[in-house]
């Protein structure tokens, strides 16, 4: 059975480096991206079978790059995640959903094993969808 693809959408080089790391430990087929424009790219040229993004990133954030992809791409599972957390959150977790993204939110720093296991469940979800 072929691993399963995941692309990571970070602006900060060392949170994609980590999340490459820990998810390709549990034998994921992982790439990465460091902006919305880039990872629009890169769903084009591969078939991810899940795709994790950075709610805050300059020029394309989050939610616009989660609606560009499922606009262009409708295949994979996208996770939001974010290190910032303020008052309007909620609503653009809401806005995140609407764009076509999944109701996860991870909360950086991750707690251990936290990002393997919302994996694995985003996996088996999408898997169920097929």
């Amino acid at each position: 059975m072929a691993a399963k693809k995941i692309l990571v959408v970070d602006d900060t080089p060392i949170e994609c480096l980590a999340m490459y790391k820990e998810l390709g430990d549990e034998g994921y087929e992982v790439d990465t991206a460091i902006n919305g424009q880039e990872a629009l790219k890169k769903a084009k040229a591969k078939k991810y079978d899940l795709i994790f993004v950075d709610l805050v990133m300059p020029e394309m954030d989050g939610i616009q790059t989660c609606q560009a992809i499922k606009k262009e791409v409708p295949g994979p599972v996208v996770i939001l995640m974010t290190g910032y957390v303020y008052s309007g959150l909620r609503e653009k977790e809401v806005e995140f959903v609407k764009a076509g993204g999944e109701y996860y939110c991870l909360y950086k720093p991750f707690m251990p094993g936290e990002l393997v296991q919302v994996a694995k469940k985003a996996l088996a979800k999408g898997k169920r969808k097929e």
